[in-house]
């Protein structure tokens, strides 16, 4: 289990209860799980985050990367769905699609405690009673995705970079070595690229670009 370096309360959870894990920069996913040839992503959420992800577009962006990354998606949402800035009915209704439409799983925990027995019980099954994702190789055998560009699927694990903010850098600077050299020299002509008619790439994705591909 190796848990991204930002969940500060995670992790002193987990070291409170002597769990097995590794604290690393994750690009993709709070926690990571990589066992016999099975990768396993977990996204945890607090339900005002979850929320307002949703009004601001992140949730869907998030997802598609997740998706992306060819793992096993697991969120852990935690919290009540009531007294948030969105109706309980619009979150669960959330849930649900994430469940059926986009196949990932979706556990809501009531806080902090419930969320790291989850964790501690996942990480015993991974690649032994849970097997499937396995990171970007399956994702490119799966034809009918029509994804076949490794720079593509890099560009998505970067957090702000949906798919089409990715297809749309790609287009223009189709190595990674040409985007890097981008970034280095003039990174605000990126905000000149046009992702869909009304919308060019913003400030947020040149300055996470700049973080994790440089």
């Amino acid at each position: 289990m190796i848990v991204d370096d930002r969940e500060h309360d995670l992790i002193a959870r987990l070291r409170l209860e002597k769990a097995d894990f590794e604290v690393k920069r994750l690009p993709l996913g709070d926690v990571l799980f990589e066992r016999n040839g099975t990768t396993c992503i977990v996204e945890r959420k607090r339900t005002d985050d979850f929320a307002a992800s949703i009004t601001d577009g992140r949730w869907r962006e998030q997802k598609a990367r997740l998706r992306a990354s060819g793992a096993i998606v697991v969120y852990l949402i935690e919290g009540s769905l009531y007294r948030q800035n969105k109706p309980p009915e619009t979150l669960s209704s959330a849930i649900w699609n994430t469940m059926l439409r986009d196949k990932m799983w979706v556990i809501q925990t009531r806080g902090l405690e419930d969320t790291t027995l989850h964790l501690r019980s996942l990480q015993k099954k991974i690649g032994v009673a849970i097997q499937g994702g396995t990171g970007v190789k399956s994702l490119l055998s799966k034809r009918k995705r029509k994804i076949d560009n490794v720079f593509l699927l890099m560009l998505m694990t970067v957090p702000s970079v949906s798919e089409r903010v990715a297809s749309a850098i790609v287009a223009r600077w189709p190595t990674l070595a040409d985007l890097q050299e981008q970034l280095r020299s003039a990174p605000n002509a990126l905000r000149s690229v046009q992702v869909t008619a009304k919308r060019k790439i913003g400030p947020a994705v040149i300055q996470s670009l700049s973080k994790f591909m440089l």
